[in-house]
């Protein structure tokens, strides 16, 4: 059993799970994949899952463990998980809170509503692309026009990233694998490096980097076409939980 369950694999997970340990606090936190699990320091009373859940398992998971609460703090656009621990957290009849992350957009950058909208916005457009949407966003891309030719994937450096970019056509010598965030200086120099024009990006936030992709694609001259977060659930900033946390008010 468990006072928290935590759902996480994001820089406010990690920093929500040690705040949890440091003040003893029960807590299991799920993550998706082994390497989100090794960004983790298990031990105590903090204990990791790792394996993407589908609802079903959740459930059974917070009737197994008993949380007090269940804290989502999934990427801001992982909508459809977030729509699936909700779902759980009312069937389990245990009580939901979303972590919420600050937006940090900033005027000049190209906002496109959905995949659709974005595809259409690249195919329409010339130019090298550079890509830090992520693995997933590889089956989409691959249908902008000369993709092979035009876009750079940046992606985290695991083999289920690199074997969905290559299933979906991407060439090897266009992936770039590492692991973010990233300095200004450091977007800039492998935006030049690939020679790219057009920067396509989520708002991430400035957790996730966002400011200094921008300041790093406008330093080299690009566009910064930025894919729309998704509707979110109310809730509260990773800042407002540690708060919660520290003076004992879950």
């Amino acid at each position: 059993m468990t006072d928290v369950l935590l759902f996480g694999g994001t820089t406010e997970g990690r920093q929500l799970a040690h705040c949890l340990k440091a003040q003893n606090i029960p807590t299991l936190v799920c993550v998706a994949t082994e390497y989100g699990e090794s960004l983790l320091q298990e031990g105590g009373c903090l204990r990791v899952h790792p394996g993407r859940l589908d609802e079903a398992a959740m459930t059974a998971l917070m009737h197994r463990e008993q949380p007090k609460l269940v804290l989502d703090a999934t990427h801001p656009y992982a909508a459809a998980v977030s729509q699936t621990v909700s779902a759980a957290c009312a069937a389990a009849g245990v009580p939901y809170h979303r972590v919420l992350r600050r937006s940090a957009m900033e005027d000049g950058c190209v906002l496109l509503r959905d995949m659709k909208e974005m595809i259409e916005y690249l195919s329409a457009s010339e130019g090298v692309i550079f890509s830090s949407l992520g693995s997933k966003a590889s089956r989409d891309l691959c249908r902008v026009r000369d993709y092979q030719s035009r876009l750079w994937l940046r992606i985290l450096p695991t083999v289920s990233s690199i074997s969905d970019c290559l299933e979906a056509g991407f060439p090897a010598a266009h992936l770039i694998c590492m692991q973010g965030p990233f300095s200004r200086e450091l977007n800039a120099a492998m935006f030049r490096a690939t020679g790219a024009q057009i920067l396509i990006t989520k708002e991430s936030g400035a957790t996730g980097g966002f400011p200094e992709k921008v300041a790093a694609a406008r330093d080299c001259g690009m566009t910064v076409a930025v894919l729309a977060r998704p509707q979110d659930f109310p809730g509260l900033t990773c800042e407002a939980w540690l708060q919660r946390i520290k003076e004992g008010n879950l």
